[in-house]
Protein backbone atom coordinates (compact mmCIF):
# COMPACT_ATOMS: atom_id res chain seq x y z
CA UNK A 1 0.00 0.00 0.00
CA UNK A 2 1.13 3.04 -1.26
CA UNK A 3 2.02 6.44 1.70
CA UNK A 4 -0.77 8.13 0.94
CA UNK A 5 -3.36 5.05 1.03
CA UNK A 6 -1.59 4.34 4.43
CA UNK A 7 -1.66 8.64 5.41
CA UNK A 8 -5.10 8.70 4.54
CA UNK A 9 -6.39 5.31 6.58
CA UNK A 10 -4.19 6.59 9.48
CA UNK A 11 -6.24 9.68 9.31
CA UNK A 12 -9.86 7.69 8.29
CA UNK A 13 -8.97 5.49 11.48
CA UNK A 14 -8.54 8.56 13.59
CA UNK A 15 -11.63 10.58 12.20
CA UNK A 16 -13.79 7.30 12.90
CA UNK A 17 -12.62 7.34 16.91
CA UNK A 18 -13.52 11.26 17.27
CA UNK A 19 -16.24 11.10 15.53
CA UNK A 20 -18.69 8.68 16.96
CA UNK A 21 -20.03 7.81 13.29
CA UNK A 22 -23.74 6.57 13.85
CA UNK A 23 -25.52 4.36 11.61
CA UNK A 24 -26.94 7.97 10.49
CA UNK A 25 -22.98 9.07 9.66
CA UNK A 26 -23.25 12.18 12.24
CA UNK A 27 -19.73 13.48 13.53
CA UNK A 28 -19.35 14.41 16.94
CA UNK A 29 -17.54 17.70 16.75
CA UNK A 30 -13.97 17.12 16.99
CA UNK A 31 -12.19 19.01 19.94
CA UNK A 32 -9.56 21.40 19.64
CA UNK A 33 -8.34 20.42 23.27
CA UNK A 34 -5.01 21.03 24.14
CA UNK A 35 -4.02 21.10 27.88
CA UNK A 36 -2.68 24.83 29.13
CA UNK A 37 1.26 23.78 29.33
CA UNK A 38 4.04 25.71 29.04
CA UNK A 39 7.09 24.30 26.78
CA UNK A 40 10.21 22.46 28.91
CA UNK A 41 13.18 24.31 27.04
CA UNK A 42 16.40 23.06 26.70
CA UNK A 43 19.43 24.53 29.07
CA UNK A 44 20.73 27.80 27.38
CA UNK A 45 23.76 27.64 29.86
CA UNK A 46 27.57 26.92 29.30
CA UNK A 47 27.52 23.96 31.55
CA UNK A 48 29.33 20.62 29.76
CA UNK A 49 26.50 18.43 27.96
CA UNK A 50 24.59 16.11 30.08
CA UNK A 51 25.83 12.55 30.02
CA UNK A 52 24.46 9.52 27.71
CA UNK A 53 23.71 6.61 30.21
CA UNK A 54 22.60 3.27 29.25
CA UNK A 55 18.81 3.15 29.69
CA UNK A 56 17.13 0.95 32.17
CA UNK A 57 13.97 0.66 32.18
CA UNK A 58 13.52 -0.57 35.35
CA UNK A 59 15.08 2.95 36.76
CA UNK A 60 13.15 5.28 34.91
CA UNK A 61 13.58 9.12 35.90
CA UNK A 62 11.66 10.67 38.56
CA UNK A 63 8.24 11.89 37.44
CA UNK A 64 5.94 14.64 39.20
CA UNK A 65 2.06 13.60 39.75
CA UNK A 66 -0.02 14.93 37.17
CA UNK A 67 -1.61 18.53 38.75
CA UNK A 68 -4.98 18.23 37.10
CA UNK A 69 -6.87 21.07 36.30
CA UNK A 70 -9.66 22.57 34.13
CA UNK A 71 -9.32 22.55 30.21
CA UNK A 72 -9.50 25.71 28.19
CA UNK A 73 -11.96 24.41 25.77
CA UNK A 74 -13.91 21.05 27.66
CA UNK A 75 -16.12 21.42 30.46
CA UNK A 76 -15.99 19.67 33.48
CA UNK A 77 -15.52 17.61 34.48
CA UNK A 78 -13.30 16.90 32.33
CA UNK A 79 -9.65 17.35 33.53
CA UNK A 80 -6.27 18.72 31.52
CA UNK A 81 -2.77 17.87 33.00
CA UNK A 82 0.58 17.55 31.05
CA UNK A 83 3.99 15.55 32.41
CA UNK A 84 7.29 15.99 31.60
CA UNK A 85 9.75 13.69 30.47
CA UNK A 86 13.48 13.41 28.95
CA UNK A 87 13.81 13.90 24.99
CA UNK A 88 15.89 10.93 24.82
CA UNK A 89 15.81 8.88 28.19
CA UNK A 90 19.78 7.93 27.71
CA UNK A 91 20.10 11.34 28.21
CA UNK A 92 17.77 12.44 31.17
CA UNK A 93 18.95 15.65 32.09
CA UNK A 94 19.30 17.22 28.32
CA UNK A 95 15.97 18.46 26.95
CA UNK A 96 12.57 17.73 28.27
CA UNK A 97 9.31 17.32 25.99
CA UNK A 98 5.79 17.93 27.75
CA UNK A 99 3.27 15.27 27.41
CA UNK A 100 -0.73 16.67 27.27
CA UNK A 101 -2.78 14.59 29.12
CA UNK A 102 -6.87 14.30 30.03
CA UNK A 103 -9.19 12.66 32.28
CA UNK A 104 -12.57 11.89 32.77
CA UNK A 105 -12.63 10.62 36.53
CA UNK A 106 -14.71 7.84 37.97
CA UNK A 107 -18.48 8.50 38.26
CA UNK A 108 -18.57 6.42 41.00
CA UNK A 109 -15.42 7.10 43.09
CA UNK A 110 -16.35 5.08 45.97
CA UNK A 111 -15.54 1.78 43.48
CA UNK A 112 -12.67 2.95 41.37
CA UNK A 113 -10.31 0.78 40.30
CA UNK A 114 -7.45 3.12 38.77
CA UNK A 115 -7.03 4.66 35.43
CA UNK A 116 -7.96 3.02 32.02
CA UNK A 117 -5.38 4.66 29.41
CA UNK A 118 -6.44 4.91 25.66
CA UNK A 119 -4.12 5.12 22.68
CA UNK A 120 -6.32 5.54 19.10
CA UNK A 121 -3.69 4.11 16.85
CA UNK A 122 -2.50 5.62 13.88
CA UNK A 123 0.30 6.12 14.60
CA UNK A 124 -0.61 10.10 14.94
CA UNK A 125 -3.55 9.79 16.42
CA UNK A 126 -4.55 11.93 19.38
CA UNK A 127 -5.27 10.38 22.49
CA UNK A 128 -7.23 13.60 23.95
CA UNK A 129 -9.20 13.73 20.67
CA UNK A 130 -9.91 9.74 20.94
CA UNK A 131 -11.54 10.15 24.89
CA UNK A 132 -13.50 13.18 24.23
CA UNK A 133 -14.58 11.59 21.24
CA UNK A 134 -15.91 8.29 22.35
CA UNK A 135 -16.10 8.17 26.51
CA UNK A 136 -19.76 8.88 26.23
CA UNK A 137 -19.87 5.39 24.24
CA UNK A 138 -18.09 3.50 26.93
CA UNK A 139 -19.84 0.86 28.27
CA UNK A 140 -21.60 2.67 31.63
CA UNK A 141 -19.24 -0.31 33.77
CA UNK A 142 -16.40 1.10 32.49
CA UNK A 143 -16.89 5.18 33.23
CA UNK A 144 -18.02 4.65 36.86
CA UNK A 145 -14.95 2.39 37.83
CA UNK A 146 -12.36 4.08 35.75
CA UNK A 147 -10.53 7.63 34.78
CA UNK A 148 -10.75 7.43 31.23
CA UNK A 149 -7.15 8.79 30.38
CA UNK A 150 -5.91 10.12 26.68
CA UNK A 151 -2.65 11.02 25.94
CA UNK A 152 -1.24 12.99 23.05
CA UNK A 153 1.93 11.03 22.28
CA UNK A 154 5.30 12.66 21.64
CA UNK A 155 5.38 14.22 18.15
CA UNK A 156 1.52 14.73 18.32
CA UNK A 157 -1.27 17.36 19.30
CA UNK A 158 -1.18 19.15 22.80
CA UNK A 159 2.82 17.26 23.67
CA UNK A 160 5.60 18.53 21.94
CA UNK A 161 4.58 17.98 18.18
CA UNK A 162 6.51 17.53 15.06
CA UNK A 163 6.44 21.23 12.99
CA UNK A 164 5.72 22.28 9.75
CA UNK A 165 5.22 25.50 7.87
CA UNK A 166 1.85 27.34 8.11
CA UNK A 167 1.84 27.01 4.31
CA UNK A 168 2.71 23.04 4.10
CA UNK A 169 0.63 20.79 2.00
CA UNK A 170 1.47 17.06 2.54
CA UNK A 171 0.42 16.07 -1.00
CA UNK A 172 2.55 18.78 -2.90
CA UNK A 173 5.59 20.20 -0.64
CA UNK A 174 8.73 18.33 0.31
CA UNK A 175 8.50 16.84 3.63
CA UNK A 176 12.11 18.36 4.35
CA UNK A 177 10.03 21.63 5.38
CA UNK A 178 8.71 20.04 8.16
CA UNK A 179 11.93 18.12 8.70
CA UNK A 180 13.85 21.13 9.15
CA UNK A 181 11.53 22.57 11.67
CA UNK A 182 10.96 19.55 13.37
CA UNK A 183 14.89 19.07 14.35
CA UNK A 184 16.35 16.41 16.19
CA UNK A 185 13.01 15.29 17.84
CA UNK A 186 12.27 12.97 14.87
CA UNK A 187 14.86 10.78 15.91
CA UNK A 188 13.17 9.90 19.46
CA UNK A 189 9.56 9.96 18.27
CA UNK A 190 9.46 5.72 17.89
CA UNK A 191 7.43 3.51 19.69
CA UNK A 192 9.80 2.55 22.96
CA UNK A 193 10.32 6.16 23.76
CA UNK A 194 6.36 6.35 23.79
CA UNK A 195 6.26 2.80 25.74
CA UNK A 196 8.57 4.62 28.52
CA UNK A 197 6.39 7.88 28.54
CA UNK A 198 3.54 5.47 28.86
CA UNK A 199 5.34 3.92 32.29
CA UNK A 200 5.68 8.15 33.36
CA UNK A 201 1.96 8.52 32.74
CA UNK A 202 1.16 5.18 35.14
CA UNK A 203 3.59 6.37 37.85
CA UNK A 204 2.17 10.19 37.07
CA UNK A 205 -1.45 9.18 37.44
CA UNK A 206 -0.88 7.16 40.66
CA UNK A 207 -1.48 3.75 39.38
CA UNK A 208 0.72 0.67 40.66
CA UNK A 209 -0.16 -1.27 37.45
CA UNK A 210 -1.29 0.19 33.94
CA UNK A 211 -4.97 -0.62 32.68
CA UNK A 212 -4.65 -0.10 28.95
CA UNK A 213 -6.60 -0.45 25.69
CA UNK A 214 -4.90 0.80 22.43
CA UNK A 215 -6.42 0.62 18.74
CA UNK A 216 -4.74 -0.47 15.62
CA UNK A 217 -0.70 1.10 15.94
CA UNK A 218 -1.91 1.48 19.72
CA UNK A 219 -1.33 -2.89 19.82
CA UNK A 220 1.96 -2.11 18.69
CA UNK A 221 2.57 0.22 21.48
CA UNK A 222 0.83 -2.34 24.07
CA UNK A 223 3.12 -4.68 23.14
CA UNK A 224 6.32 -2.78 23.64
CA UNK A 225 5.51 -2.14 26.94
CA UNK A 226 4.40 -5.06 28.03
CA UNK A 227 7.86 -6.31 26.83
CA UNK A 228 9.82 -3.01 28.63
CA UNK A 229 7.39 -3.22 31.81
CA UNK A 230 6.01 -6.78 32.46
CA UNK A 231 5.73 -6.38 36.28
CA UNK A 232 3.77 -2.75 36.02
CA UNK A 233 0.47 -4.85 33.74
CA UNK A 234 -2.22 -4.98 35.27
CA UNK A 235 -4.80 -5.41 32.32
CA UNK A 236 -4.02 -4.78 27.78
CA UNK A 237 -6.41 -4.70 25.56
CA UNK A 238 -4.85 -4.74 22.14
CA UNK A 239 -7.63 -4.75 19.32
CA UNK A 240 -6.57 -4.62 15.84
CA UNK A 241 -3.19 -6.18 16.15
CA UNK A 242 -0.31 -4.97 14.13
CA UNK A 243 2.08 -7.97 12.92
CA UNK A 244 3.85 -8.46 15.96
CA UNK A 245 7.16 -8.88 13.82
CA UNK A 246 7.34 -5.81 12.39
CA UNK A 247 10.37 -4.52 13.68
CA UNK A 248 12.19 -7.95 12.59
CA UNK A 249 12.93 -5.84 9.50
CA UNK A 250 14.84 -3.34 11.81
CA UNK A 251 17.12 -6.81 12.72
CA UNK A 252 17.23 -8.29 9.19
CA UNK A 253 17.95 -4.75 7.22
CA UNK A 254 16.04 -6.17 4.36
CA UNK A 255 14.13 -2.80 4.31
CA UNK A 256 11.65 -1.38 1.70
CA UNK A 257 8.13 -0.55 1.79
CA UNK A 258 8.20 -1.22 5.44
CA UNK A 259 5.12 -1.02 7.50
CA UNK A 260 2.95 -2.19 10.45
CA UNK A 261 0.82 -4.90 8.90
CA UNK A 262 -0.06 -6.07 5.54
CA UNK A 263 -3.49 -4.74 4.65
CA UNK A 264 -6.32 -6.39 2.90
CA UNK A 265 -8.96 -3.59 2.13
CA UNK A 266 -10.05 -5.96 -1.57
CA UNK A 267 -11.26 -9.22 1.36
CA UNK A 268 -13.25 -6.70 3.19
CA UNK A 269 -14.64 -4.89 0.02
CA UNK A 270 -15.88 -8.46 -1.01
CA UNK A 271 -17.97 -8.91 2.74
CA UNK A 272 -19.33 -5.46 1.95
CA UNK A 273 -20.52 -6.92 -1.62
CA UNK A 274 -21.67 -10.21 -0.04
CA UNK A 275 -23.70 -8.66 2.30
CA UNK A 276 -25.36 -5.73 0.17
CA UNK A 277 -26.44 -8.37 -2.05
CA UNK A 278 -28.39 -10.55 0.03
CA UNK A 279 -30.58 -7.92 1.33
CA UNK A 280 -33.11 -5.76 -0.25
CA UNK A 281 -32.08 -2.85 2.04
CA UNK A 282 -29.00 -2.25 0.54
CA UNK A 283 -29.33 0.33 -1.93
CA UNK A 284 -27.00 -0.75 -4.63
CA UNK A 285 -28.07 -4.71 -4.44
CA UNK A 286 -28.60 -6.86 -6.50
CA UNK A 287 -25.78 -6.39 -8.23
CA UNK A 288 -23.19 -3.76 -6.23
CA UNK A 289 -20.35 -4.75 -8.01
CA UNK A 290 -21.38 -4.46 -11.28
CA UNK A 291 -22.71 -1.18 -9.93
CA UNK A 292 -19.45 0.12 -8.57
CA UNK A 293 -17.83 -0.50 -11.37
CA UNK A 294 -20.39 1.56 -13.55
CA UNK A 295 -19.93 4.54 -11.30
CA UNK A 296 -16.23 4.29 -11.88
CA UNK A 297 -16.73 4.26 -15.36
CA UNK A 298 -19.09 6.75 -15.54
CA UNK A 299 -18.06 9.29 -12.55
CA UNK A 300 -16.25 12.05 -14.45
CA UNK A 301 -19.28 12.93 -16.47
CA UNK A 302 -21.76 13.07 -13.72
CA UNK A 303 -23.34 16.48 -11.90
CA UNK A 304 -23.11 17.06 -8.31
CA UNK A 305 -25.66 19.87 -8.46
CA UNK A 306 -27.15 19.08 -5.28
CA UNK A 307 -24.09 19.55 -2.90
CA UNK A 308 -21.97 22.75 -2.78
CA UNK A 309 -18.36 20.46 -2.73
CA UNK A 310 -17.38 21.06 0.20
CA UNK A 311 -13.79 21.78 1.64
CA UNK A 312 -12.74 18.94 -0.64
CA UNK A 313 -14.42 20.92 -3.81
CA UNK A 314 -12.70 19.31 -7.09
CA UNK A 315 -13.69 16.64 -9.83
CA UNK A 316 -14.43 13.42 -8.84
CA UNK A 317 -13.12 10.71 -10.69
CA UNK A 318 -12.28 7.07 -10.66
CA UNK A 319 -9.01 7.68 -8.00
CA UNK A 320 -11.49 9.28 -5.39
CA UNK A 321 -14.49 6.86 -5.88
CA UNK A 322 -11.39 4.26 -4.89
CA UNK A 323 -10.38 6.31 -2.06
CA UNK A 324 -14.15 6.52 -0.69
CA UNK A 325 -14.92 2.50 -0.76
CA UNK A 326 -11.35 1.83 0.62
CA UNK A 327 -12.60 4.39 3.42
CA UNK A 328 -15.75 3.40 4.13
CA UNK A 329 -14.26 -0.03 4.69
CA UNK A 330 -13.17 1.24 8.42
CA UNK A 331 -16.55 1.03 9.78
CA UNK A 332 -19.77 -1.49 8.59
CA UNK A 333 -21.68 1.98 9.85
CA UNK A 334 -21.08 3.48 6.40
CA UNK A 335 -21.72 0.78 4.36
CA UNK A 336 -25.39 1.89 3.73
CA UNK A 337 -24.46 5.68 3.03
CA UNK A 338 -21.65 4.44 1.00
CA UNK A 339 -24.76 2.47 -0.95
CA UNK A 340 -27.20 5.05 -1.14
CA UNK A 341 -24.55 7.28 -2.98
CA UNK A 342 -23.45 4.46 -5.57
CA UNK A 343 -27.11 3.95 -6.64
CA UNK A 344 -27.56 7.66 -6.67
CA UNK A 345 -24.72 8.13 -9.04
CA UNK A 346 -25.73 5.18 -11.10
CA UNK A 347 -28.66 6.84 -11.42
CA UNK A 348 -27.06 9.96 -13.11
CA UNK A 349 -26.03 12.22 -9.98
CA UNK A 350 -22.99 12.30 -7.87
CA UNK A 351 -23.92 14.75 -5.42
CA UNK A 352 -24.41 12.00 -2.72
CA UNK A 353 -20.43 10.99 -3.72
CA UNK A 354 -18.92 14.19 -3.42
CA UNK A 355 -21.30 15.19 -0.33
CA UNK A 356 -19.88 11.98 1.13
CA UNK A 357 -16.18 11.99 -0.52
CA UNK A 358 -16.08 15.34 1.52
CA UNK A 359 -17.62 13.60 4.86
CA UNK A 360 -15.10 11.05 4.96
CA UNK A 361 -12.38 13.65 5.58
CA UNK A 362 -14.02 16.54 7.31
CA UNK A 363 -17.60 15.78 8.51
CA UNK A 364 -20.77 17.48 8.38
CA UNK A 365 -20.96 20.48 8.60
CA UNK A 366 -17.21 20.57 8.06
CA UNK A 367 -14.81 20.60 10.74
CA UNK A 368 -11.31 21.85 9.50
CA UNK A 369 -10.06 21.73 13.12
CA UNK A 370 -8.08 18.37 13.00
CA UNK A 371 -4.72 18.30 13.72
CA UNK A 372 -2.67 19.50 10.53
CA UNK A 373 0.24 18.21 10.99
CA UNK A 374 -1.14 14.54 11.35
CA UNK A 375 0.00 13.20 7.87
CA UNK A 376 3.97 14.47 8.71
CA UNK A 377 3.46 12.89 12.24
CA UNK A 378 2.05 9.49 11.19
CA UNK A 379 5.28 9.36 8.62
CA UNK A 380 7.91 10.63 11.36
CA UNK A 381 6.91 7.93 13.70
CA UNK A 382 6.72 5.59 11.24
CA UNK A 383 10.02 6.72 10.40
CA UNK A 384 11.68 6.80 13.95
CA UNK A 385 9.94 2.92 14.39
CA UNK A 386 12.10 1.40 10.84
CA UNK A 387 15.44 2.62 10.53
CA UNK A 388 15.43 1.88 6.74
CA UNK A 389 17.47 5.04 4.98
CA UNK A 390 18.54 5.99 1.92
CA UNK A 391 17.94 4.04 -1.39
CA UNK A 392 16.32 1.18 1.10
CA UNK A 393 13.38 3.44 2.38
CA UNK A 394 10.37 4.53 -0.01
CA UNK A 395 9.25 6.85 2.83
CA UNK A 396 12.20 7.96 4.82
CA UNK A 397 14.91 8.38 2.79
CA UNK A 398 15.45 12.59 3.94
CA UNK A 399 14.53 11.06 8.00
CA UNK A 400 17.57 11.56 10.06
CA UNK A 401 18.40 8.11 11.67
CA UNK A 402 16.52 6.54 14.45
CA UNK A 403 17.92 6.57 18.24
CA UNK A 404 15.43 3.04 18.78
CA UNK A 405 13.99 1.48 16.10
CA UNK A 406 10.81 -0.59 16.40
CA UNK A 407 11.38 -4.11 18.31
CA UNK A 408 10.44 -7.51 17.34
CA UNK A 409 7.71 -9.04 20.35
CA UNK A 410 9.23 -11.13 22.66
CA UNK A 411 7.14 -13.52 25.72
CA UNK A 412 6.90 -11.79 28.82
CA UNK A 413 5.11 -13.17 32.04
CA UNK A 414 2.44 -10.85 33.19
CA UNK A 415 0.20 -10.94 37.06
CA UNK A 416 -2.99 -11.09 33.86
CA UNK A 417 -2.96 -12.62 30.43
CA UNK A 418 -3.11 -10.01 27.54
CA UNK A 419 -5.91 -9.78 25.56
CA UNK A 420 -5.91 -9.64 21.55
CA UNK A 421 -8.75 -8.86 19.85
CA UNK A 422 -8.79 -9.40 15.86
CA UNK A 423 -11.34 -8.52 13.45
CA UNK A 424 -12.10 -11.19 10.81
CA UNK A 425 -12.34 -8.64 7.82
CA UNK A 426 -10.47 -5.84 9.15
CA UNK A 427 -9.11 -3.82 5.97
CA UNK A 428 -6.00 -2.66 7.68
CA UNK A 429 -5.11 -4.72 10.31
CA UNK A 430 -6.39 -8.19 9.23
CA UNK A 431 -7.95 -11.14 11.95
CA UNK A 432 -4.92 -13.13 11.22
CA UNK A 433 -2.45 -10.93 13.62
CA UNK A 434 -4.28 -11.63 16.53
CA UNK A 435 -3.41 -15.15 17.17
CA UNK A 436 0.19 -14.02 16.07
CA UNK A 437 0.58 -11.20 18.46
CA UNK A 438 -0.66 -13.47 21.18
CA UNK A 439 1.64 -16.19 20.56
CA UNK A 440 4.37 -13.62 20.39
CA UNK A 441 3.56 -12.23 23.52
CA UNK A 442 3.36 -15.46 25.27
CA UNK A 443 0.92 -14.70 28.53
CA UNK A 444 -1.95 -13.57 25.93
CA UNK A 445 -4.78 -14.60 24.69
CA UNK A 446 -6.75 -13.96 21.34
CA UNK A 447 -10.59 -13.50 20.39
CA UNK A 448 -11.97 -12.95 17.27
CA UNK A 449 -15.01 -10.45 16.03
CA UNK A 450 -16.25 -12.14 13.10
CA UNK A 451 -17.41 -8.98 12.00
CA UNK A 452 -15.67 -6.48 9.08
CA UNK A 453 -14.18 -3.17 9.91
CA UNK A 454 -11.07 -1.55 12.13
CA UNK A 455 -11.50 -2.45 15.47
CA UNK A 456 -14.26 -4.42 17.50
CA UNK A 457 -14.50 -2.35 20.53
CA UNK A 458 -17.43 -0.48 20.78
CA UNK A 459 -18.76 -2.33 17.35
CA UNK A 460 -19.66 -5.69 18.56
CA UNK A 461 -21.85 -6.09 22.29
CA UNK A 462 -19.72 -9.31 22.47
CA UNK A 463 -16.35 -8.20 22.24
CA UNK A 464 -18.15 -5.29 24.86
CA UNK A 465 -19.28 -7.31 27.32
CA UNK A 466 -15.69 -9.64 27.23
CA UNK A 467 -13.33 -6.68 27.74
CA UNK A 468 -15.94 -4.89 30.31
CA UNK A 469 -15.00 -8.18 32.38
CA UNK A 470 -11.20 -8.54 31.21
CA UNK A 471 -11.00 -4.80 32.61
CA UNK A 472 -12.91 -4.91 35.92
CA UNK A 473 -12.83 -8.05 36.69
CA UNK A 474 -9.80 -9.55 35.27
CA UNK A 475 -11.79 -12.61 33.49
CA UNK A 476 -9.26 -13.57 30.93
CA UNK A 477 -11.58 -15.17 28.04
CA UNK A 478 -10.71 -18.84 26.60
CA UNK A 479 -8.32 -18.39 23.82
CA UNK A 480 -9.88 -18.99 20.77
CA UNK A 481 -12.89 -17.34 21.68
CA UNK A 482 -15.13 -16.14 18.45
CA UNK A 483 -17.98 -13.54 18.45
CA UNK A 484 -20.53 -13.25 15.94
CA UNK A 485 -21.01 -10.77 13.25
CA UNK A 486 -24.33 -9.74 14.80
CA UNK A 487 -25.58 -11.37 17.99
CA UNK A 488 -28.59 -13.43 16.91
CA UNK A 489 -28.10 -13.08 13.21
CA UNK A 490 -27.65 -16.58 12.19
CA UNK A 491 -27.65 -16.48 8.00
CA UNK A 492 -26.61 -14.34 5.42
CA UNK A 493 -29.59 -12.76 4.92
CA UNK A 494 -30.04 -11.98 8.48
CA UNK A 495 -26.80 -9.83 8.82
CA UNK A 496 -27.55 -8.71 5.82
CA UNK A 497 -30.28 -6.99 7.59
CA UNK A 498 -29.25 -5.99 10.53
CA UNK A 499 -26.03 -4.14 8.46
CA UNK A 500 -28.04 -2.41 5.78
CA UNK A 501 -31.68 -2.20 7.36
CA UNK A 502 -33.00 0.72 8.66
CA UNK A 503 -31.96 2.67 11.11
CA UNK A 504 -33.32 2.52 14.73
CA UNK A 505 -36.40 5.50 14.52
CA UNK A 506 -34.50 6.98 17.76
CA UNK A 507 -30.84 7.15 17.20
CA UNK A 508 -31.91 8.35 13.41
CA UNK A 509 -34.07 11.31 15.15
CA UNK A 510 -30.86 12.13 17.62
CA UNK A 511 -28.44 12.07 14.65
CA UNK A 512 -30.37 14.39 12.53
CA UNK A 513 -31.03 16.80 15.25
CA UNK A 514 -27.59 16.88 15.82
CA UNK A 515 -27.16 17.71 11.63
CA UNK A 516 -29.73 20.13 12.25
CA UNK A 517 -28.80 21.87 15.23
CA UNK A 518 -25.30 22.10 13.49
CA UNK A 519 -26.80 24.17 10.71
CA UNK A 520 -28.20 26.45 12.66
CA UNK A 521 -31.88 25.46 13.79
CA UNK A 522 -33.19 25.71 17.36
CA UNK A 523 -33.07 22.35 19.78
CA UNK A 524 -36.93 22.14 19.32
CA UNK A 525 -37.39 23.01 15.86
CA UNK A 526 -34.20 20.30 15.19
CA UNK A 527 -36.07 17.63 16.60
CA UNK A 528 -39.62 18.48 15.67
CA UNK A 529 -37.95 18.30 11.71
CA UNK A 530 -35.87 15.11 12.45
CA UNK A 531 -38.88 13.71 13.84
CA UNK A 532 -40.91 13.68 10.74
CA UNK A 533 -38.26 13.41 8.60
CA UNK A 534 -37.54 9.88 10.06
CA UNK A 535 -41.55 9.22 10.15
CA UNK A 536 -41.83 10.21 6.70
CA UNK A 537 -38.74 10.26 4.66
CA UNK A 538 -36.66 6.75 3.63
CA UNK A 539 -32.30 5.90 3.77
CA UNK A 540 -32.27 7.81 1.04
CA UNK A 541 -33.59 10.85 2.30
CA UNK A 542 -31.94 10.55 5.74
CA UNK A 543 -28.33 10.00 3.86
CA UNK A 544 -29.05 13.12 2.27
CA UNK A 545 -29.92 15.28 5.18
CA UNK A 546 -26.74 13.77 7.38
CA UNK A 547 -24.33 14.53 4.06
CA UNK A 548 -25.72 18.33 3.11
CA UNK A 549 -27.29 17.08 -0.05
CA UNK A 550 -29.98 19.09 -1.01
CA UNK A 551 -31.63 17.02 -3.00
CA UNK A 552 -35.29 18.20 -4.70
CA UNK A 553 -37.09 15.27 -2.87
CA UNK A 554 -35.13 16.49 0.54
CA UNK A 555 -35.79 20.02 0.03
CA UNK A 556 -39.60 19.88 -0.49
CA UNK A 557 -39.93 17.69 2.39
CA UNK A 558 -37.91 19.80 5.18
CA UNK A 559 -39.59 22.57 3.45
CA UNK A 560 -42.68 21.55 4.31
CA UNK A 561 -41.71 19.99 7.38
CA UNK A 562 -40.61 23.25 8.71
CA UNK A 563 -43.46 25.45 8.24
CA UNK A 564 -45.16 22.86 10.65
CA UNK A 565 -42.28 23.25 12.90
CA UNK A 566 -42.22 27.01 13.67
Amino acid sequence: MTRRWRVRAALLTALAMVAGCSSTGVEIARSDQRAETTEPTEPTDTTPPPETVPIDNGDLPAVDPVAWSSCANQESPWECGAITVPMDYSRPGARQISIALTRLPAADPSRRIGSLVLNPGGPGGSGLELAYGEAEFFPPELLDRFDIVGFDPRGVGGSTAVECPDDYDFDLDPVSRCIDMTGELLSYLGTPNVARDLEMIRKAVGDRQLTYVGFSYGTALGAVYDDMFPGSVRALVLDGAVDPNAGEVNETENFGDDYYADQDFERTIDAYHELCNATRYCAAAPHSKDLLERVESSIRDLPTAYFDGGPSAGPIGRFEIEDLVYSAMYSARYWPVLAVALKDADDGDASTIAALYSYVQFGYPANMEYEPNFDFAHLAIQCADFAGRGSRSHDCQDFPETAEPLPDIDPTDTDTPVLVVGTLDDPATPGRYAPRMAAELGDAVAIEWEGAGHTAFLSSLCVDEIVVHYLIDLDVPDDGTQCPFVVGADTLSERADVVFGPTEPHDAVEGLTAVLVAEGQDDDAARCIATQIVRRGDQRLIVHLTLGVQSPELVGLEGMITRGCG
